[in-house]
């Protein structure tokens, strides 16, 4: 299995059996080819992570499923039907708190502390964990009585994730919240059975990753953080037989 971070909190899987790319807004390599099932997820709206691109890509192919959630649907989705009318029948938009089957993956959702929702997806005996912008979003800016509202929501949220087994999990990893960018990424290791974890949403500043690694309150997870370090960095991961 290939696992590639194209930019930002975009990353396509490749299995044996399909391809899954996650939120594609318009930047990244991308294959030239895509001989296999392609199941196309967008988390919300904010054109940091859905763009109309995906659909100019892929809508004349047959084989690409697009998973979208509830408020591309509100923003777009006028937009959508009047441009792409041959892809109504292989788009899903989805609210937070449901679950559903489309080929050869499961989809859960959960709601985000941002914008639309994050996913949980089962495929081929492997669970993928892409947060969109769940993340606990605090702002030195902000009041304490947000602050709080956010962490309270936060892990509640992270609460519905408790004893799932995460293979690969994609997560938010933000230095414009200063000396607080690390507190969701060591809250969501600490909280779930997460093996491997993707960190994302860097806008470009791979400086993040040395950060994270010189981050003594994340070292007791060192071996599950996936190291990243520029844009279109492969990654390859045994399956099994």
């Amino acid at each position: 299995m290939y696992i590639t971070h194209l930019i930002h909190s975009t990353f396509l899987i490749e299995t044996k059996k399909a391809f899954i790319l996650f939120d594609y807004y318009g930047k990244g390599q991308l294959p030239e080819h895509f001989d296999k099932d392609i199941y196309i997820f967008s988390s919300h709206s904010h054109e940091d992570h859905f763009d109309m691109k995906v659909l100019e890509l892929f809508a004349d192919n047959p084989r690409a499923f697009f998973i979208m959630a509830y408020d591309i649907r509100r923003n777009f989705g006028d937009r959508i039907k009047s441009e792409f009318p041959n892809v109504q029948d292989r788009i899903t938009y989805l609210m937070p708190n449901r679950e559903t089957d489309i080929g050869d993956v499961h989809i859960e959702t959960l709601a985000s502390t941002d914008a639309g929702v994050a996913y949980v997806v089962t495929h081929d005996n492997k669970v993928f964990f892409h947060a969109g912008d769940l993340h606990l979003w605090i702002w030195k800016e902000e009041s304490d009585r947000h602050n709080e509202r956010m962490s309270k929501a936060y892990r509640k949220r992270i609460a519905e994730l408790k004893n799932r087994v995460i293979d690969y999990a994609f997560y938010p990893v933000d230095l414009r919240q200063e000396e607080h960018y690390d507190k969701g990424l060591k809250y969501f290791l600490d909280n779930t059975r997460t093996l491997k974890v993707f960190p994302m949403h860097y806008f470009e500043n791979y400086s993040t990753t040395d950060k994270i690694f010189q981050n003594k309150s994340l070292s007791d997870h060192y071996e599950k953080i996936v190291r990243i370090e520029h844009i279109n960095q492969v990654f390859f991961f045994e399956e099994e037989a």
